[in-house]
């Protein structure tokens, strides 16, 4: 059977279970890494961290939550990496822990942040909520326009890309007897999506890497690591060859890499290897990428 990992923790798309002998009764396998500030922090304004620490919990894979961790990398701040293992998955532990409201909130998903002594739940509830936390608009030169600009940013990044990609993996995993040609009718519906979106990214960063900006203000906004990490997903899931024409997103992902906590974090090998975090996701991606484009 194929597992495939339901990305947002709801199990929807956990389409096989493997056969679970036992439940982990211990501790977490969780990989709980504290980033601290790698090089200079991403604006200069000061943000402190609240009383009682920052947790980010989502699974061992980059998902939805992989822009948040990015965000947090780069402010500066010390925090929690809280990933849960793909062996609770395996187990059925996870049941458990989706009805502990510490772990995955009020609605037993992940990914969550913990921030202090507040809870925040869904996605693009914790993005707008680092995006004034983190102080990405911190001088208010930006505004209620900025907030919309990068929150607009956020859900295209998300919903449009990053979770049309792990649709697709999901879909691959679960057809696995199907012909190519099936499949390959699938990811070309896909790339027609994405071609709609490409272009009008293209456009943007273009116009404001020619300004030496980022795509809303002068440093990142939440919408910036959702649009960096929706093109990443996009070449890790397609491959590289799909951005090629598309000059100024390379310009933007290079500016975004150089970063100096951003290129710290992702040299260090702590960011989570696959979209995922199923074990089958490389053979998966794989298939994938041989299948006809458009």
């Amino acid at each position: 059977p194929t597992l495939i990992l339901d990305p947002q923790g709801s199990m929807r798309g956990l389409v096989a279970l493997l056969p679970a002998t036992r439940r982990i009764a211990a501790a977490s396998a969780s990989s709980r890494a504290a980033f601290p500030s790698a090089g200079a922090p991403r604006r200069a304004s000061s943000v402190a961290a609240p009383a009682g620490g920052i947790t980010i919990r989502y699974f061992d894979s980059r998902g939805r939550a992989q822009a948040l961790r990015y965000a947090l990398v780069d402010s500066g701040l010390e925090f929690k990496d809280d990933k849960v293992a793909i062996s609770h998955i395996i187990s059925g532990n996870w049941f458990n822990m989706k009805n502990n409201v510490a772990v995955s909130g009020l609605w037993g998903t992940l990914p969550i942040l913990q921030w202090g002594e507040t809870q925040v739940a869904q996605t693009e509830a914790i993005a707008g909520f680092l995006y004034n936390v983190l102080g990405h608009d911190a001088s208010g030169v930006g505004g209620p326009a900025a907030a919309a600009a990068s929150a607009s940013l956020t859900s295209l990044g998300h919903q449009d890309v990053i979770v049309l990609c792990l649709q697709l993996v999901n879909m691959v995993g679960v057809m696995q007897h199907a012909k190519d040609e099936e499949l390959a009718q699938n990811v070309q519906g896909v790339q027609v999506r994405l071609n709609a979106f490409l272009p009008r990214i293209e456009t943007l960063a273009t116009k404001r890497m020619d300004l030496d900006k980022y795509l809303v203000l002068d440093t990142p906004t939440m919408g910036d690591y959702y649009i960096f990490e929706a093109c990443q997903v996009v070449s890790l899931v397609l491959g590289s060859q799909v951005l090629e024409g598309y000059p100024g997103i390379k310009a933007f992902i290079d500016k975004m890499q150089a970063r100096p906590a951003m290129s710290a974090y992702i040299a260090s090998g702590n960011r989570p290897l696959t979209l995922t975090g199923s074990p089958h996701e490389p053979g998966i991606i794989q298939k994938l990428q041989g299948l006809p484009k458009l």
